[in-house]
């Protein structure tokens, strides 16, 4: 350093407020990719959370299908055939 000259020092003085400005914007890069990779988990997790729950309400959903003991439209069925077959009783002429 004694042999530099004004130019020296200066050039010196530029390279160094770069390389500073460089440092800086790969800090910010690097903040940014950080925050994006947190956010992703943070939406992965609730996506995990809302598929998790949409697979428990269609369990919930089947099971309380297969527990009931009659299904509206066989009992609709059922109801109707019912009717006719009284509507239609052995003194009937119709």
């Amino acid at each position: 350093e004694k042999d530099w000259t004004d130019e020296d020092r200066a050039r010196e003085k530029v390279l160094m407020q770069e390389l500073m400005t460089l440092i800086e914007q790969r800090d910010a890069i690097v903040n940014c990719l950080d925050e994006d990779r947190q956010r992703e988990e943070e939406e992965d997790k609730m996506l995990e959370t809302m598929i998790k729950k949409k697979d428990f309400q269609r369990e919930a959903e089947s099971d309380s299908k297969k527990k009931g003991k009659f299904k509206t439209i066989k009992v609709l069925k059922f109801l109707g055939n019912k009717r006719e077959a009284k509507s239609k009783a052995p003194g009937d002429k119709s």
